[in-house]
């Protein structure tokens, strides 16, 4: 008789577990962003290699410098390079997206063209010397498992300072 009662417990935390599964209460995985240089070239000409597979991107190199950025109304100073990022096919509701990346959390990020929010958003990430990595972490909503991001500017890369020379 005890057995049988463990193969019910058994079988119905089974039907339990695979309804969980099928009526989709986990988080989903989705494909991975595309992520492709700004085309105002912020942080100037650099070298680019993105491993989507990895969600790594690869700046700069041996001889290549970042540029130093003046600032303006919504990015403070200092050694940026611009990004533009491209949500995955999976995302429907890009109001929900929110990004954190050097302590700060930031949302409302897609663009309006033409009363349409667009698929992808611009990202600024301030570099240094001492700090070449900057991890990001996208949410694309409640129900997609959230995906962390690494920027890496790559050794033998140099940083300018406001005139121009290398830091």
């Amino acid at each position: 008789m005890q057995n049988n009662g463990m193969r019910k417990k058994f079988l119905c935390l089974l039907l339990i577990f695979s309804t969980l599964i099928l009526s989709g209460c986990f988080a989903k995985e989705i494909s991975s962003a595309e992520i492709l240089r700004d085309e105002a070239k912020v942080g100037g000409s650099l070298s680019f290699v993105y491993n989507q597979k990895d969600r790594c991107v690869y700046i700069g190199g041996e001889g290549e410098f970042v540029e130093f950025y003046k600032g303006d109304l919504s990015l403070s100073e200092g050694n940026r390079v611009g990004l533009k990022v491209i949500a995955p096919n999976e995302v429907e509701d890009y109001g929900k997206v929110t990004v954190e990346m050097s302590g700060e959390s930031y949302s409302d990020l897609f663009q309006v063209v033409s009363g349409q929010k667009q698929n992808y958003f611009y990202i600024y990430p301030a570099f240094s010397e001492e700090n070449r990595e900057v991890k990001m972490k996208i949410n694309w909503a409640d129900d997609i498992e959230s995906q962390e991001y690494k920027i890496i500017i790559l050794s033998g890369t140099k940083f300018l300072n406001i005139n121009g020379e290398v830091i």
